[in-house]
């Protein structure tokens, strides 16, 4: 890896570094996204009693509920990902990433909660459109409303994010390390240092995927962890996910 470092130009450096901080960025996003998705699905199956068996939202309305979840997820998601993004050539060892995970995790539940009332806004505009100034009316009763209705979701979901928060803890650090491995500046994860030291083999392993692996496997961890956890979300056994709810 040294005498790769000492051959690389500054221009060079930099545009591997804008790279890894791009892909970086990009793939957690996705990351993200399909977690947050699978976690709307699941927080809005309803169950109002103990003897009444639960519903998922219908599709039409999932669709809408969803999208409105992960866009206001990433109000929270974006910026921290830009921040990590900066410092990219990093290491960040396993509780870092699950501390990262478990904020994420925490925050996406009250954010999907407070996306809720301009869903409903827009959906009954969609419904029985009358005037521009109403589809205003319900946006501005849409930002009072939010902080409530981000409450009482985040409550009922609390556990279901604190589960998605590890999930993407442990799939960011996956991501984050694969993204550094092509990067011959990047710091060595120390984790990783130990097992080439238990078994000398994998270095020369790793070394010789890391071209491919840096490439694809950051984008093949998020599309095959987070598309698992939402097909889950979307077609598991529905009482088994309605135990996720806190209510």
């Amino acid at each position: 890896m040294t005498n790769i470092a000492s051959q690389m130009s500054i221009e060079q450096r930099r545009e591997a570094v804008s790279r890894l901080q791009t892909r970086l960025v990009l793939s957690l996003v996705l990351y993200g996204m399909l977690l947050a998705a699978a976690a709307a699905i699941v927080g809005y199956i309803d169950r109002p009693s103990i003897d009444t068996p639960p519903k998922r939202l219908i599709a039409s309305s999932a669709v809408f509920f969803v999208t409105g979840g992960c866009l206001f997820t990433l109000i929270f998601l974006l910026p921290v990902l830009r921040w990590i993004g900066n410092r990219a050539e990093e290491a960040r060892i396993l509780p870092v990433w699950l501390g990262i995970g478990l904020a994420f995790g925490i925050f996406t539940v009250f954010f999907i909660g407070a996306s809720k009332p301009f869903v409903i806004a827009v959906l009954n505009n969609i419904i029985d459109f009358r005037s521009v100034g109403t589809l205003i009316d319900n946006i501005i009763d849409a930002f009072i409303f939010a902080p409530l209705e981000s409450f009482k979701y985040g409550v009922i979901a609390l556990y279901i994010g604190i589960v998605a928060g590890i999930i993407y803890g442990i799939g960011a650090w996956i991501i984050d390390m694969l993204n550094r491995m092509n990067y011959p500046h990047a710091y060595s994860d120390p984790w990783i240092e130990v097992i080439g030291d238990i078994i000398p083999p994998s270095r020369r392993l790793t070394s010789a995927a890391a071209p491919w692996l840096s490439v694809i496997g950051p984008w093949a961890i998020a599309l095959l962890i987070g598309g698992a956890i939402l097909l889950f979300a979307s077609t598991g056994p529905i009482e088994f996910l309605a135990r996720f709810r806190l209510g």
